[in-house]
């Protein structure tokens, strides 16, 4: 492995520490303070420069990711709240959205609130505020490599009503600026159950800015609304924040690689004085056959959204009635999986840009 650009082995760092979290840790602790209190967070922090928090008590989402210091998500003016704050009604999901870098939202709804089937449906559902139970972390040398691991279940359930487990698996290495999440979702009902999830990646400034792009494979754009096709022309470009930007949200179906994979990412080539930053996304299209782009260029609110998602986040009603709605047997599980890459200059994006290019 190569660590501070120096190639260099399990012994040799090993002689050259007293432990290992001088180079690669893992912290589980909880918040004392504000609204906030009571809610456990993990920390994940590698040699390469990676920093992320997850939030047992909310998901298992990731609240915050930088590298190197440079933060790569938008916080919301709420900053991270106890699930005792949700409200599950109409839109109130957005008291409590902290934005983070992943917001998970699910696991029976996402997008719009609606009435389906008599049942009253919130904004984007209720796993983002549920707690997890069975939370571990651990850390342990694999294939030569220093690997770390957060994992919980997560449990969606009613009395009379559906019945899903998410589990959840975060790793991330010591020489790597790569995050794996693998989900697992499961239906450990007795009945049929609708399943809707949408991976709400939030990204804000210093990535995103006035002279950021959004990168995809082949792709087929569908705005969400008129107010998006005003903005499809550029619906990849980003300009500074504008005071009463209204929102804009394009519908995003991307072709698979070679491997399987959808391929998707955000960049600032000026970053730095030209030396470029950004972030892959990948994530399997059988799973996840759809992307929603959340563009909003508000002041403050200053944000793009880039979710893997397996619907079009219209609600759960139109999403039946137009045919796309999935739904899991009694104990049908789905697998997903989403991999998150930290592209550290122009030379790394322009990797990047060969993938896509060569998997046309």
């Amino acid at each position: 492995m190569k660590i501070f650009d120096e190639e260099i082995n399990k012994k040799e760092v090993l002689q050259k520490i007293g432990d290992i979290s001088q180079l690669c840790e893992i912290k589980y602790y909880e918040s004392i303070d504000g609204m906030s209190r009571g809610v456990r967070g993990i920390d994940i922090r590698n040699a390469e420069g990676i920093n992320i928090t997850i939030l047992p008590d909310r998901g298992m989402d990731i609240s915050h990711l930088s590298y190197k210091s440079i933060p790569f998500n938008w916080k919301s003016p709420t900053k991270e709240t106890s699930p005792i704050y949700f409200e599950g009604r109409g839109t109130e999901w957005l008291r409590t959205f902290y934005g983070g870098f992943l917001t998970t939202c699910g696991l029976t709804t996402t997008g719009a609130p609606s009435v389906d089937k008599g049942e009253d449906l919130p904004l984007h559902g209720r796993i983002a505020n549920i707690a997890a139970e069975n939370v571990s972390v651990d850390g342990k040398w694999q294939a030569g490599n220093y690997a770390v691991l957060a994992k919980g279940k997560v449990r969606e359930a009613k009395v009379f009503g559906d019945k899903l487990l998410l589990e959840r698996k975060i790793y991330a290495w010591m020489d790597e600026p790569r995050i794996v999440l693998e989900d697992s979702v499961e239906n450990i009902g007795h009945q049929t159950s609708p399943f809707m999830i949408l991976y709400h990646i939030n990204i804000g400034y210093p990535i995103l800015n006035k002279n950021s792009e959004l990168l995809e494979g082949t792709a087929k754009i569908i705005p969400h609304d008129k107010e998006a096709e005003k903005g499809l022309e550029d619906f990849n470009k980003f300009s500074n924040p504008i005071k009463g930007f209204k929102e804009q949200c394009y519908f995003h179906d991307i072709e698979a690689d070679r491997t399987g994979y959808s391929n998707l990412a955000f960049v600032n080539k000026k970053f730095l004085d030209g030396q470029g930053i950004g972030i892959w996304l990948r994530f399997k299209k059988d799973s996840l056959p759809y992307l929603t782009q959340w563009k909003q260029m508000g002041m403050g609110e200053y944000v793009c959204g880039i979710e893997p998602c397996n619907n079009l986040g219209k609600g759960r009603k139109k999403e039946r009635e137009e045919g796309r709605l999935r739904i899991l047997e009694p104990g049908e599980k789905i697998n997903l999986r989403l991999e998150f890459k930290i592209l550290r200059s122009n030379k790394e994006i322009s990797v990047f840009e060969n993938h896509i290019e060569n998997n046309k």
